[in-house]
């Protein structure tokens, strides 16, 4: 009994295990377990004692292999892309008041079109995506997202109905999805492993940052020129996006032959396990983006080449529609369903936050106006980035600490006392904010706590994504796919009663229960570490999307 952790009963080897070690090759060496190590390519420079994960092929072709002024310029363009992301969702909730009278509509019903269609609409459309992306390559996928975004704008700026208006929003959300799911994916296809940590930190930041320095920004646009100047210039953004993956984003889907293996692998991410298949062949016959032969005699596509839209089907032998269970029957793992529970509620008690801010701040005692309203995210803006900077080292600092404690062997539930940093500051930010918003406390009282309860979050958020990862290794996509559906199905539920929930219950009520939400949540926390790895087995027996 591992610090606190139950052994499972038999001593089959459970997946996420493994022993701690300084060792800059340990990943590589559980990933290619049963494989001649030193046939394998290594990296370059002050990387040459690095095993390469994944391996790449001999093709130049391969994204792995592409130079670094390409890799660079597609991971700016990804990122652009994650800022847009998550300016999209609050781009015009500060004058959701505004927008309730000029629509003759009900603040609730508002918040639908701007919050529930939008989470409603990635829920649906992240499924489709997804097929159509393993079908036919992503770049295809980013070009139709973005279209979908500028339409969606483009509608929405004009728009002279309600209905209208909740159109232009999930024509919106439809195209959001893309990249919400997409990018981790993509990253993983053009960086290897070891190269990952900085490209990922400032992904994560960009897309948290995008969403809290926008309402400061749209605030000024909304009170000087009208919610529809701030959907005109997001299409202009979402246009300088499209160029830039027309011209700088070619495909990253790349089929590489699987390495032969003496035994089978449990190791790595979808995307890495294209190389290594448990019958250690190729069970499928190459695609037109598959190449395997020596990289002299594989020409280098000219630029104009890379520009092509389709570059062939990619899942040749494989059905999309299995692809698309995958998440759903990761719906009933139980690492899966415990981060839904506290990534899932997290996340939705931020969209309910912006959903209600408006509607605190524009009537007594504080009468802010739009500009007003906005720049109450720069609270979270600050403290999300302290959280992001802190949270990395933290984790690391922890789970050596209590894998050292346990003889050098390292569990993933030892990620999960991090969660206690969501209970605490979560449940302080909720419970200040209800406290100071109904007392009528100067401005500062509450937009402090909504900074804080955003560091509890970034960090509770984190340890979760984090956990999952580690349980599922070999179908991170799928566990991933099935936390943010399940994520965006509660969110769209809950946002679709938050307006009324305060005004019958006031601020007081309905922010101190989210407190005690927080603090439950949280404590399921604590049997999922002591049974963590006990269900880490049961998901690798039940699931051949581990094997």
């Amino acid at each position: 009994m591992p610090l606190g952790i139950l052994e499972p009963k038999d001593t089959q080897e459970v997946p996420g295990t493994c022993q701690l070690s300084d060792d800059p090759n340990q990943k590589a060496l559980e990933f290619y377990k049963g494989v001649d190590v030193s046939a394998l390519k290594h990296g370059k420079g002050k990387y040459s004692d690095i095993i390469l994960v994944p391996q790449p092929s001999d093709d130049p072709n391969d994204p792995l292999n592409w130079p670094s002024w390409k890799k660079h310029t597609t991971y700016f363009t990804l990122t652009y892309g994650t800022v847009l992301c998550g300016a999209l969702g609050p781009l015009v909730t500060a004058d959701i008041i505004v927008l309730a009278a000029e629509f003759h509509v009900s603040i609730q019903a508002m918040s639908r079109a701007l919050g529930t269609s939008i989470v409603t609409t990635l829920a649906i459309a992240t499924l489709v995506w997804s097929m159509l992306s393993v079908t036919w390559g992503k770049r295809p996928v980013y070009l139709a997202g973005t279209l979908f975004m500028i339409a969606g704008c483009m509608v929405t700026a004009e728009a002279k109905t309600y209905n209208v208006l909740l159109g232009g929003r999930i024509l919106q959300g439809t195209g959001q999805a893309v990249l919400e799911f997409l990018v981790g994916s993509t990253l993983a296809e053009i960086y290897y492993l070891h190269e990952r940590g900085v490209p990922v930190a400032i992904w994560n930041l960009a897309l948290l940052n995008g969403i809290n320095i926008t309402p400061p920004v749209a605030g000024q646009v909304l009170q000087h020129l009208g919610f529809r100047w701030c959907f005109r210039i997001f299409s202009i953004a979402s246009v300088v996006l499209l160029i830039l993956q027309i011209f700088f984003m070619p495909e990253t889907v790349y089929k590489r032959k699987p390495i032969p293996l003496t035994q089978p692998n449990h190791f790595g991410t979808e995307s890495e396990t294209h190389q290594a298949s448990e019958k250690d062949e190729i069970k499928s016959p190459p695609s037109s983006a598959e190449e395997g032969g020596q990289g002299a005699s594989i020409p280098m596509r000219s630029y104009l080449q890379s520009l092509r839209v389709f570059s062939g089907r990619h899942n040749i032998g494989e059905s999309p529609w299995l692809l698309v269970w995958r998440p759903f029957a990761l719906l009933s793992s139980p690492t899966v369903l415990w981060a839904i529970l506290v990534y899932g509620t997290a996340i939705t008690w931020l969209v309910f936050v912006a959903a209600a801010l408006a509607q605190l701040f524009s009537g007594p005692p504080y009468h802010f106006t739009e500009a007003q309203i906005g720049l109450t995210y720069m609270s979270p803006f600050v403290f999300t980035t302290i959280a992001a900077v802190v949270c990395g080292p933290l984790a690391d600092y922890v789970t050596r600490r209590m894998s050292r404690a346990n003889n050098g062997v390292f569990e993933p539930e030892f990620k999960l006392p991090l969660v206690a940093f969501y209970a605490v500051f979560g449940g302080m930010g909720f419970f200040g904010w209800a406290i100071s918003a109904h007392l009528g406390e100067a401005w500062i009282g509450p937009v402090m706590f909504f900074g804080i309860l955003n560091f509890g979050v970034v960090i509770g958020c984190s340890a979760a994504i984090s956990y999952v990862v580690d349980c599922h290794r070999a179908s991170a996509d799928a566990a991933l796919g099935a936390l943010i559906f399940g994520k965006n199905v509660f969110s769209a539920v809950v946002t679709t009663f938050v307006n009324d929930w305060i005004n019958a219950k006031g601020v007081l009520s309905t922010f101190s229960t989210i407190g005690g939400l927080v603090l439950i949540c949280s404590a399921f926390t604590i049997p999922m570490y002591i049974y963590g790895k006990r269900a880490r087995l049961f998901i690798h027996r039940k699931y051949n999307i581990t094997s």
